[in-house]
């Protein structure tokens, strides 16, 4: 199923399947316990003074968390359909990043 994840100016369009759908929010917010974490050593931190400083991401972060956390065990994996997308089909589910 389409899910949309909207930025500020534009939005990135992903595949996952129909139980991530239905608690989207759900690991909307687990994902950014995840990704804000510094304890966690992902490649979306920007660094400062050699420090962790702040975060930079699209919707290739939240694709990477779900398929190596909540579908690790599942078939069907989330994917990218579409990036950048300044339209869409507005009847699609939509997250807000």
């Amino acid at each position: 199923m389409l899910l949309v994840i909207h930025f500020d100016i534009d939005a990135d369009i992903i595949d996952v399947p129909q139980t991530i759908i239905e608690n989207a929010g759900y690991y909307q917010d687990q994902f950014h316990k995840w990704l804000s974490n510094k304890s966690v050593n992902h490649s979306y931190w920007s660094y400062k003074d050699g420090k962790k400083y702040g975060l930079i991401f699209r919707s290739d972060a939240f694709v990477e968390w779900l398929n190596k956390y909540p579908l690790k065990e599942n078939s069907q994996k989330a994917k990218i359909v579409s990036q950048h997308s300044s339209g869409y089909e507005k009847a699609l589910p939509i997250l807000f990043f």
